[in-house]
């Protein structure tokens, strides 16, 4: 009933908005003045000709590349224009007219890049060039040994993007999502998954069509990220709310993951602590070689440095920092991610899915008793935050030369990649937990307690634990890895440091703005990690400073990604399309359906901010105390 109640409000001023909205024809004062010059040319039968170049840094953010405008390639506003096809008047009959009013549909003379890249035939919008140096050394008509530089291609591709996809979205749901489905039921939340994934993966191609748009008005491929976007389609005032949104949703993340990783890691320094049989390493056959006695004590000594909170998060922390300070001396930071991290989870990935799945009770997912359809609601946050990946669509874009196929390709390649991990290690863990084997403590002999506990931290086999627990590390450094590359290009494209040549290597600075940036989730990380620790956790101070971070996540999820990474690229999109400014358009509609596929995005993260709200602030409890149970009595 509550929920019919919240899709009916939330529902009605969409529907209305959506038909309210009026088609305008743009005239070509609307367009960019390269655009109006070509006109004028074309009537003139005269070719126009321009040139552009880009004087802002890479968008890569720790990757030394150069975006060049290739000549060959039909390409942003600046190049590659095509004369307006002539307007021809057929009719439409009425009904199929309406229609196509309710779905929208936009004008096609709007489209400012040329029919080759219409039509795939050259698929880029522009070029991506890597520069190196090589030294030339003395001899021949060479009398000094001279420093050369050389320009190749970027050798980005689509599995490389889907991979930096993916990793970027494992982290919260690997860790979170096995406890929001605990509590709703494995069925019923397969389907809320199913929806979760198509409502992020939409929001995601609609949020590249935004970025190749301004790419192609602005006629700069570099240093239009969502921050830009954001300002651009909101206005200054809502731009600015939009850009503290996204600073907040990053920084809550990457603390929350800042947590987890050195957790993890003091989890995993007593499972490698711990013997075979539970013998403590002192009281060991001296007899034996010494070299296994000295690595356990070695190991044993580190876990025992490790036990406490403040020291696993601040180990965990200067790894990451030593680690983005290293590879950004060689432009490799996404390289590393999407080639080694990311592989290496998958890895370790199907080495902890081979080491529970025959221990796993699949029956009990199963069972009607275990099944609460009544709570998926309650679900949907943490489904939001397990593809929250658009930080990095803008780098995906750019790395793919605004290739629409490609970017396509790599946005529903990882984040199918990420339903089918998911749905997998959901089945898996909840089967060990829900099932009541003895891999599982005693703690979890029932559904409701494994429905109120962390089902991952339930579980006691050690071979079992390690995997799981050496998953999720892996999965929380690429995510924070993720978020980091994201969250570090829009903050240093907003301070405007950029650099002052035009093309060739840079000596950017970004890895010293990844430090600025990171320093707040790291000391709020480190503080709670001692203040949680068990010499603090008498009375109140354990109160105080616990932080529950699946709440945290869920709160995020509830108002946070669902207002931007659903709501605003449907708000920014319908502006691009369908506002009265007409403005050029570079691509076509990367999703069809229109206004409805935007309706369909604002019904559901209103519907879901209305309940959530609505919940967190006790009405629905309220009304169910004092009205429902009044009058069934």
């Amino acid at each position: 009933m509550r929920s019919t109640l919240v899709v009916v409000a939330v529902q009605l001023p969409c529907f209305c908005y959506a038909l309210s909205v009026p088609r305008r024809q743009h005239s070509s004062q609307s367009l960019p003045l390269s655009r109006q010059f070509s006109l004028k040319m074309s009537t003139l039968d005269k070719p126009a000709t321009s040139t552009s170049s880009n004087s802002v840094d890479p968008d890569d953010s720790f990757d030394n590349q150069e975006s060049l405008t290739s000549s060959s390639s039909p390409s942003l506003s600046l190049l590659g224009m095509h004369d307006e096809p002539p307007s021809s008047s057929r009719y439409i009959p009425p009904l199929l007219q309406r229609v196509l009013d309710k779905v929208g549909k936009i004008d096609e003379s709007r489209i400012i890049s040329s029919p080759e890249y219409l039509s795939g035939e050259e698929p880029k919008l522009f070029s991506n060039l890597v520069y190196d140096t090589i030294q030339q050394p003395a001899g021949g008509i060479n009398v000094n040994a001279t420093t050369v530089l050389i320009a190749r291609p970027s050798s980005a591709n689509v599995l490389s993007s889907s991979a930096l996809l993916c990793g970027t979205a494992l982290g919260s749901g690997l860790l979170f999502l096995p406890t929001a489905i605990a509590q709703a039921g494995y069925l019923p939340t397969i389907v809320a998954t199913l929806i979760a994934w198509a409502y992020m993966t939409i929001s995601a191609l609609l949020t590249a069509e935004l970025l190749i748009n301004r790419c192609g008005e602005t006629g700069k491929v570099r240093n239009v990220g969502l921050l830009e976007l954001y300002s651009e389609f909101l206005g200054q005032n809502f731009g600015k709310l939009a850009a503290l949104g996204f600073v907040v949703v990053s920084y809550v993340m990457m603390g929350v993951y800042f947590g987890e990783g050195g957790d993890f890691i003091a989890q995993l320094s007593q499972f490698a602590a711990a013997t075979p049989d539970g013998a403590d390493v002192s009281t060991m056959d001296t007899t034996l070689s010494t070299a296994p006695i000295m690595a356990s004590t070695l190991t044993a000594t580190t876990a025992s440095l490790l036990r406490t909170s403040f020291a696993a998060r601040t180990l965990f922390a200067s790894l990451i920092a030593i680690f983005l300070a290293t590879a950004s001396k060689y432009g490799a930071v996404q390289r590393v991610m999407t080639d080694f991290l990311v592989p290496s989870t998958l890895v370790a990935f199907i080495f902890a899915i081979a080491t529970a799945f025959p221990t796993a009770d699949f029956s009990v997912l199963f069972d009607s008793s275990h099944q609460h359809p009544e709570l998926v609601l309650n679900a949907f946050p943490l489904l939001f935050m397990s593809w929250t990946y658009h930080g990095v669509v803008p780098r995906v874009v750019y790395n793919l030369e605004a290739d629409k196929n490609k970017i396509t390709k790599a946005i529903v390649g990882g984040s199918t990649t990420a339903l089918v991990m998911y749905l997998i290690w959901n089945a898996v863990v909840l089967g060990n937990v829900m099932g009541g084997t003895s891999l599982v403590d005693a703690s979890a002999s029932t559904a409701s307690s494994a429905a109120d506990a962390d089902p991952i931290n339930l579980l006691r086999d050690l071979p079992l634990q390690s995997s799981i627990a050496l998953v999720s590390e892996l999965a929380v450094i690429t995510s924070l890895i993720g978020v980091v590359l994201g969250f570090v290009n829009e903050f240093y494209d907003a301070i405007g440091a950029l650099p002052s040549q035009s093309y060739g290597p840079k000596d950017d600075k970004k890895w010293q703005v990844a430090m600025l940036t990171l320093t707040p989730p790291v000391i709020c990380s480190i503080l709670l990690g001692y203040f949680n620790d068990s010499s603090l956790r008498d009375g109140a101070a354990a109160s105080l400073f616990s932080v529950d971070r699946y709440q945290v996540m869920e709160y995020t999820g509830a108002f946070g990604a669902s207002t931007l990474f659903l709501i605003l690229p449907a708000l920014m999109i319908w502006q691009n399309r369908y506002g009265d400014d007409a403005r050029p358009l570079t691509v076509k509609p990367m999703f069809p359906f229109g206004k409805l596929t935007l309706g369909s995005l604002y019904k559901a993260a209103g519907t879901l901010i209305v309940e959530q709200g609505l919940e967190k602030l006790g009405v629905f409890d309220f009304v169910q105390e004092h009205f429902l149970r009044n009058g069934s009595h």
